[in-house]
């Protein structure tokens, strides 16, 4: 298999679409139609099939699409790599980060790597899980900084704790539930919590099991803490978010943060990557920065 072969059709699987894959890589359509042919002969398998409504791939093609991404990242790696061994000072990091992280401790750890390392290239997301799993898997992150239970990650992972974040609990100022202070008194009040539907209530449920109480029934879940924030600042929704961020972000959104009486379990925030897979020299010294600034 060659590169090209697997930028060609990883951009026909992202685009659905044979002039949308031409248009992304500067080629023309019947070259990559051609390209992924070459493909198919070599896998012998039909990776994608054509018809009145477009371009889909077969299952050949759902099965080989995330291969075909993770092998061209590897290779984008291993350039990568070498390419910083060589120079010294070039390279790329690609990182997804925490929103609570970023208003924080990031711009100070930045800053010290940019000085340090100019030449390097950083891309930056946000981190909402579990989609910063499967990005870390196929390669497209390099590490990623998240709040989580360690042990909830899934065996292909690793992580290494930076430190604790404590969890608190934010309403509206205005809030009919205001003057509150115990969760038994907010447990029926409707919640928005970290979460993409396919978490189900694994954040919500230690925060209610030390009451011997179930989760809320009433549980809205948002990937973003910035829709969290927004909804709970105009509307009768509670969250629970990182101290660290409900010390720079509740004030001016017009959202306060009730002193609950019982403990709410904190959180870990972990860099986390993929097991046994070598960040690259410029990765490591961003890892590196951000421990040896936040652990002093």
């Amino acid at each position: 298999m060659k590169p090209n072969q697997l930028s060609a059709f990883s951009a026909v699987a992202t685009h659905l679409s044979i002039r949308g894959a031409a248009r992304a890589l500067g080629l023309s359509q019947p070259g990559i139609t051609r390209i992924v042919r070459e493909l198919e002969r070599e896998l012998d398998a039909p990776l994608v099939e054509r018809g009145s409504k477009g371009v889909k791939l077969t299952p050949y093609g759902v099965a080989f699409a995330p291969r075909a991404r993770q092998l061209l990242e590897d290779m984008r790696r291993a350039s990568d790599e070498i390419a910083q061994i060589r120079d010294g000072e070039r390279g790329q990091v690609r990182m997804a980060v925490t929103s609570s992280f970023a208003l924080t401790h990031l711009p100070g750890i930045f800053t010290e790597f940019h000085e340090r390392n100019p030449s390097v290239d950083v891309h930056f997301n946000e981190a909402v899980m579990p989609g910063l799993l499967l990005q870390l898997l196929d390669g497209r992150l390099d590490f990623a900084v998240s709040h989580l239970a360690p042990a909830t990650l899934p065996p292909e992972f690793e992580s290494i704790v930076l430190y604790s974040s404590p969890l608190v609990v934010g309403m509206r100022t205005h809030h009919p539930l205001r003057r509150s202070r115990s969760l038994r008194t907010l447990h029926e009040a409707e919640w928005i919590m970290p979460g993409d539907g396919s978490l189900k209530l694994e954040f919500v449920r230690p925060i209610f099991a030390p009451l011997n109480l179930e989760p809320p029934s009433r549980v809205v879940q948002s990937q973003s803490v910035i829709v969290a924030l927004g909804l709970v600042s105009k509307t009768d929704l509670i969250g629970v978010f990182a101290e660290e961020l409900a010390d720079v972000a509740f004030k001016n959104r017009g959202i306060r943060r009730i002193d609950i009486l019982e403990d709410i379990p904190p959180l870990q925030v972990c860099v986390v990557k993929r097991r046994e897979r070598q960040l690259t020299p410029a990765a490591q010294q961003f890892v590196d920065c951000m421990i040896k600034r936040i652990r002093s």
